[in-house]
């Protein structure tokens, strides 16, 4: 569940003092700067105007790239492809996978989010526990986002702003990669953390929590110590290496070539900027200047 905790937090949710989201990357040879926003997948779209320097990273841009470009992800194809990824096996199903009592303790937690809508696990039980999961820690997330709603996210809105602006999209991954990451895990190692987080849902409501106010506060220091910290649900610097830091570099050998040739408006998760192994140090490493911007 840490694992998964981590990825909804990066996905959905990655220096010294910075409470800040958007950042200048200039120098190294580039003719013009290029950006880099950081994103919560259920962060409202109200949000964008509090971010100093946005709009003129948005007008300034040649190009968006994100983790995986909006209009390819909302197609009819890929949703039915992330939608065939959620579907466990027929010899798999929940009550398949757990002791009655075991099951009983995910039926209850999942009602605790979800009997209001009038839907109950038994509706579910064909799709993995890290679809049951990720529904889960949507649910902990928006409550502590205000005005949340599904169709105004600011991670899309940012790039519907570009695109209304003349701006394409691009993406750092294919569909299939945040497949393998989300739902693609051995079903035994899906089942145990499930069980794991319903087992423990207030301790990570309490972590859901600390990830949404520290980014309201766009304070990406406090972001990576919930990531981090044991004691806050953090992962290990194994995860951290296979979630987080993996990624990280992939996505910087990219941008390196994207760059020179278009300025970029670059949105990733929020959890992937701080650190020295995050994308921010990564490109100061590569020596360009990465400077917040005001």
């Amino acid at each position: 569940m840490k694992r998964l905790s981590l990825i909804i937090a990066v996905l959905a949710v990655a220096l010294a003092s910075q409470a800040q989201l958007l950042w200048k990357v200039s120098g190294n040879g580039l003719g013009r700067p290029s950006y880099i926003f950081g994103t919560h997948h259920m962060a409202p779209s109200t949000m964008i105007d509090q971010i100093p320097g946005i709009n003129a990273a948005i007008d300034g841009c040649d190009i968006v790239v994100g983790e995986i470009e909006k209009d390819s992800l909302m197609s009819k194809e890929a949703q039915m492809k992330m939608a065939n990824a959620m579907i466990a096996p027929t010899d798999s199903t929940l009550d398949m996978l757990y002791t009655p009592t075991e099951y009983a303790v995910i039926e209850k937690v999942f009602d605790k989010y979800f009997g209001a809508m009038g839907v109950k696990l038994a509706q579910m039980k064909t799709l993995k526990p890290n679809a049951i999961s990720t529904q889960l820690q949507a649910m902990q997330a928006v409550k502590y986002f205000p005005n949340f709603d599904a169709n105004n996210l600011i991670d899309i809105a940012v790039q519907d702003r570009a695109n209304k602006a003349g701006r394409p999209s691009a993406s750092l991954e294919s569909l299939q990669e945040q497949i393998d990451l989300l739902f693609n895990a051995p079903l035994t190692e899906q089942a145990k953390n499930l069980l794991e987080a319903c087992r423990q849902d207030a301790f990570f409501q309490e972590q859901s929590s600390a990830l949404a106010e520290a980014y309201m506060h766009q304070d990406l220091d406090k972001l990576m110590a919930v990531m981090t910290d044991a004691t806050m649900g953090g992962e290990s610097e194994e995860a951290m290496e296979a979630l987080i830091y993996s990624r990280n570099r992939n996505w910087a050998e990219k941008l390196v070539k994207i760059m020179p040739e278009r300025t970029c408006l670059v949105c990733v998760g929020a959890g992937h900027l701080p650190g020295p192994q995050g994308l921010l140090q990564l490109l100061r490493d590569k020596g360009y200047t990465v400077e917040p911007m005001r």
